[in-house]
């Protein structure tokens, strides 16, 4: 049988009310590591579960490839690869677009205490699906409220639209995994990552 990783080992497979995301990032063996990003990347793409594009809900973090968006000649930078809590299907001008909160246009430290607070407000569902992930619809997901938090507190430019036919292998990072994507970095083309996160 094949040793445990560090990461794998230290994910929990239960989560309670007292349960503190926060917590978890800070104890986790990613912030010790030289390059915790590649770790992150490496234990995600391995260790979560792909989604088909039809299955993914409102609330789910997913992590998906976009290497291609159809504007990208228009935009002055994109992550490639997002880390993003899907928010819901919305009718843009141009069509159907994914909108969801990327990870990745935030620094580590700022990130940890927004996925906190989301998983503090949604707590009762996060803790439900902690090890099994989101599987079903859920009611009382609004994602309206977190964009309002996010624009109220200045922090709404994580907030993204996505093309779904361009959205590429995607998986489920699962509430209890959530400790290890704040550790991944966004794979950003057209500008580096230190300028945009200045």
């Amino acid at each position: 049988m094949a040793k445990k990783s560090r990461i794998a080992t230290h994910i929990q497979q239960k989560a309670n009310s007292k349960y503190s995301l926060k917590k978890d990032i800070e104890s986790s063996p990613l912030k010790s590591m030289s390059r915790p990003s590649a770790s992150a990347r490496k234990y995600i793409m391995e260790n979560c579960e792909a989604v088909a594009k039809s299955k993914i809900l409102p609330g789910m973090m997913i992590m998906f490839r976009y290497f291609e968006p159809k504007n990208k000649e228009e935009l002055e930078y994109y992550d490639a690869w997002p880390c993003t809590i899907f928010f819901g299907v919305v009718d843009a001008k141009e069509g159907k677009r994914v909108l969801g909160f990327n990870i990745h246009y935030y620094p580590t430290k700022m990130r940890v205490i927004i996925l906190n607070k989301i998983f503090e407000i949604y707590k009762p569902i996060m803790v439900k699906y902690f090890s099994d992930g989101i599987s079903k619809e859920i009611d009382s997901f609004d994602y309206q409220y977190l964009i309002d938090a996010l624009e109220k507190a200045k922090l709404s430019f994580g907030v993204r639209m996505y093309i779904p036919e361009l959205i590429d292998k995607p998986v489920q990072v699962k509430p209890n995994q959530w400790n290890v994507a704040a550790y991944t970095e966004g794979i950003f083309k057209k500008r580096t990552r230190e300028s945009i996160v200045k």
